[in-house]
């Protein structure tokens, strides 16, 4: 009998707040649509066409990051430099050592600082010289790192914990933490992260989780894994003022904040029905939601469904087009030669 009214009173509650999630998005109505190209969001998208060489020669980009003129990426597990022109520098890593997990750039000490997926760390200059190695593994509480970022001269990770249940003493729950550390990877604060309050019951993070920068703090988003209700929570997270980012904020955002926009988008090569981006114009009040990603109608790339931060501010992205795709702006260029790299530069 007990159980019985737990489980009416726990109904209840969900009828409750399901119909004041439906009645706040009702009363908040934004114009929406869901087609859209890149000049309805960006400024400008510049083109840099990767020099290709002998010892470099890339399928893909990804986790594409920058300091300055020098432009850094990482291709089929290794670490390479090049300048923002697209002239190729040096391959900072190699297939002998280890795949590339993620990496930060510290551009006050002009180093790369490089995690392995055996929770090693490297130490590199700009010129590819090792200078330092250290290990993550004895770190306690720090358990599979997940996402690194520099920031405010630390190292921001996100990171998976198991922790013991609050139901049951003899199960473990996976929680998700966000850890400040110092560049020599001394642990300076942890924090715990939560999935954020969207008025409905719904399960977040189930993508990996990013870090960015707002209001001059760090924030984690995981990208939604239901793009329909995005709009609505997104005029959720507004009403109830979600999104002023604190020094202690320990929510995990279903969306990152890029100045004017709000910003969600999740690209899987292998599901490309799953492929979705949404953009908010907070000043505009109007909502794009895009299966399948923006039309570049810039450089007739195709649809863009593989948006990458180019900055924690997230006031850039960019992307990586190759051979067939690049034919319009780039002729010459053949299957053989490396991506075309464009940056976004998002509208103030």
């Amino acid at each position: 009998m007990k159980k019985t009214c737990l489980l009416l009173l726990l109904l209840v509650s969900i009828i409750y707040i399901n119909e004041g999630y439906r009645i706040i998005s009702e009363g908040m109505l934004v114009k929406s649509t869901d087609k859209g190209s890149l000049s309805d969001i960006a400024e400008e998208v510049i083109a840099v066409p990767l020099e290709t060489k002998s010892d470099c020669r890339l399928k893909y980009a990804t986790q594409i990051k920058r300091d300055r003129n020098e432009l850094f990426l990482v291709s089929d597990g290794q670490l390479y430099h090049f300048d923002c022109s697209g002239k190729f520098i040096n391959r900072i890593t190699s297939n002998q050592h280890f795949p590339v997990a993620d990496y930060v750039i510290d551009p006050l000490e002009k180093q790369l600082i490089v995690m392995d997926n055996k929770e090693n760390v490297y130490y590199y200059d700009y010129d590819g010289a090792l200078l330092e190695r250290k290990s993550l593994a004895g770190i306690n509480p720090l358990k599979a790192p997940t996402r690194l970022m520099y920031y405010d001269r630390h190292i921001w990770i996100t990171a998976q914990a198991l922790s013991p249940s609050k139901e049951d003493a003899n199960k473990q729950c996976m929680d998700q933490w966000l850890y400040k550390f110092d560049t020599t990877l001394n642990l300076q604060d942890a924090r715990k992260l939560t999935a954020a309050d969207l008025g409905r019951f719904y399960l977040g993070a189930c993508f990996s989780t990013e870090l960015s920068v707002a209001d001059g703090n760090v924030y984690a988003y995981s990208p939604s894994t239901q793009p329909d209700e995005l709009l609505a929570d997104t005029l959720y997270l507004i009403s109830r003022n979600q999104l002023n980012i604190h020094d202690e904020y320990s929510s995990i955002l279903p969306l990152c904040i890029a100045g004017r926009y709000l910003v969600s988008t999740y690209s899987n090569a292998a599901d490309e029905e799953q492929n979705y981006t949404f953009c908010y114009d907070r000043r505009e009040e109007y909502a794009y939601n895009v299966t399948g990603g923006f039309e570049d109608n810039f450089y007739h790339t195709g649809r863009v469904p593989d948006l990458q931060a180019l900055d924690v501010y997230n006031s850039s992205f960019c992307y990586c087009r190759s051979g067939e795709e690049v034919k319009n702006a780039f002729p010459d260029r053949t299957e053989e030669d490396n991506p075309v790299l464009f940056i976004v530069r998002m509208k103030a």
